[in-house]
């Protein structure tokens, strides 16, 4: 059955007010010009994310016109400038290994990344109330890591921290259309999974009236990722599958005027966080924004057969299975304030998305879910943790769910967890244990759950007992190895995941 997907842009239109931004927040790469160019192209510092996250001790203005002034200057030493105009960030490791049991590590340490709004006149946005972030490097908040940390602080009672989280994310959606991947202005042109949904759903277990209280706000990000956050866009959406064009923004057009959605950046140029050296190839920039807006940064997933990374060319299965998690959740909002019609509408497009999910993402030979590429109108080849997201959103039949449960034993189970993909990198990552783990048990599969989760315990204690830490993620054929750029990871994540698996 094939259904169109595409919605009533005008009731979107009508449902949610303009964007209102209080202030306006420029990215560093685009407040510093010049200045930004050159202390990333020397390499004044070995990480780029330095600078970008530094805070100037002066005016702007003052800054660069001193800069210009100087700067042909003989002489002239541009890290000396820079120590001398700006704050720069302490991004020491504590190698330390901790003395407490493994289970008061996790809390502690966790309850240590939270902190205070701040607005330091760097790149740091401020959020709504006080928030997380990621340790070592990343002192940020992040998007998708955003639902298990909620997950996290319910399970040790901190359910007003919990809620917290919930009121940033919602602040976000409504100063900006989108929740950004983190609250720095480097990343806010791109989002992450959007597991806004999963939040609010989650609380309102609790308390009903919290998808009422965030339904506002999730009709916005709806619209974010349907690309219709304004009649202008719309237009131009319309304009762009009339000329036959295979894409705008956030979403893909397919035959018989069906819509998925892919990841994508509307900043097509360099990452201010990130170096790259050497000549890049056509698309090079726009693919790579992608592949960091959906936080799956390793291993092949994203790769042509000739090695290049295509993910704006992808149809992921985990973003459009969240899409219809939105949509649903949609519907019940309206349907708890009373909008019938409106809540009709959203079961309407879940129940459309579902029909050509099947035809898109299900391969039934396999027995699993794969991404499609809607350039070369294929299914990809590559079999990873994102085919537990359908399970997990309940878009998934029990014969689907069955075979999905036997692949993820057969195949990706190892000694020490799950692997994020087959043929890859043997990675494996604590967030997408923790989904499959969830996907598992929605559909009576709760014993293979509890092997997964044991063998995950296992891994991050016997780890935590050798060094003293935990890591984000393990290389599954040798998990007991110091792991390879650990400084380089997010832990708020696998910190969250682990308390969850221990206290819920």
């Amino acid at each position: 059955m094939r259904l169109l997907l595409c919605f009533g842009l005008v009731f979107l239109l009508i449902s949610c007010g303009e964007t209102v931004t209080k202030k306006e927040y420029q990215a560093p790469d685009k407040k510093w010009g010049e200045l930004f160019v050159e202390v990333q192209k020397q390499k004044i510092f070995e990480d780029s994310k330095v600078f970008a996250d530094a805070t100037p001790k002066f005016k702007a203005d003052s800054i660069l016109l001193k800069f210009e002034k100087q700067m042909s200057t003989e002489g002239f030493d541009l890290k000396k400038f820079v120590i001398e105009n700006f704050n720069l960030p302490n991004y020491a490791f504590d190698e330390k290994k901790s003395t407490l049991d493994f289970e008061k590590y996790l809390e502690t340490t966790l309850l240590s990344l939270k902190r205070e709004p701040n607005d330091d006149n760097g790149s740091l946005i401020p959020t709504r109330k006080n928030y997380f972030v990621g340790g070592g490097k990343f002192e940020e908040s992040n998007y998708f890591r955003s639902y298990v940390i909620i997950r996290a602080l319910q399970s040790i009672k901190e359910d007003t921290l919990a809620v917290n989280q919930a009121i940033n994310n919602a602040q976000f959606i409504q100063d900006f259309g989108h929740v950004p991947a983190g609250n720095r202005t480097y990343y806010m042109s791109r989002s992450n999974p959007p597991v806004f949904a999963l939040m609010i759903k989650k609380l309102a277990e609790k308390d009903p009236k919290q998808l009422e209280i965030f339904g506002t706000q999730l009709m916005r990000e709806y619209q974010y990722w349907m690309s219709s956050e304004s009649k202008e866009e719309v237009s131009k959406q319309k304009e762009a599958q009339g000329r036959g064009e295979k894409s705008f923004q956030k979403v893909a057009f397919l035959p018989n005027n069906n819509l998925l959605n892919r990841y994508y950046d509307k900043e097509n140029v360099p990452m201010a966080e990130i170096s790259i050296s050497g000549k890049t190839t056509k698309g090079f920039y726009e693919n790579l924004r992608a592949t960091h807006e959906s936080e799956w940064t390793e291993g092949k997933r994203w790769l042509s057969n000739s090695g290049l990374t295509q993910t704006a060319d992808i149809l992921p299965v985990e973003l459009n299975a969240l899409l219809y998690f939105m949509e649903t959740t949609l519907s019940e909002v309206y349907k708890a304030k009373g909008k019938d019609d409106y809540a009709k509408s959203f079961a309407l497009l879940a129940e459309k998305r579902k029909a050509i999910f099947n035809e898109y993402f299900w391969n039934e030979s396999k027995g699993f879910y794969f991404d499609y590429d809607f350039m070369t109108q294929k299914q990809r080849e590559s079999s990873t943790l994102a085919g537990v997201f359908p399970l997990l959103v309940g878009l998934s039949d029990q014969k689907q769910a069955d075979k999905v449960a036997q692949k993820l034993e057969k195949d990706f189970l190892k000694t020490a967890g799950l692997v994020n993909e087959l043929n890859g990198s043997e990675i494996g990552t604590a967030e997408f244990q923790f989904f499959a783990i969830e996907a598992l048990k929605k559909y009576g599969k709760a014993d293979l759950a509890q092997k997964i989760k044991d063998k995950w315990l296992k891994t991050n204690r016997e780890y935590f007992a050798k060094f003293g830490k935990i890591e984000s993620n393990y290389n599954l054929l040798e998990p007991l190895s110091p792991q390879k750029n650990s400084h380089q990871q997010r832990i708020d994540g696998s910190l969250s995941v682990l308390l969850i698996l221990l206290k819920e």
